[in-house]
């Protein structure tokens, strides 16, 4: 598995320490992860609808 490092304002780390329990890397994968399908979803509708 690949590393990737976000950088991410001072007071959202802020917010983020207030909830030590939660795994916020697997939130950061899966979000990433819904909207590479939702880019994916776009783009195939778009390219169905230049043909």
């Amino acid at each position: 598995m690949k590393r990737f490092t976000i950088s991410i304002p001072d007071e959202l780390k802020k917010e983020i320490d207030n909830f030590p329990d939660i795994n916020w890397v697997q939130i950061a994968r899966e979000s990433i992860e819904k909207k590479l399908l939702v880019i994916e979803e776009i783009e195939s509708f778009e390219r169905g609808r230049e043909n």
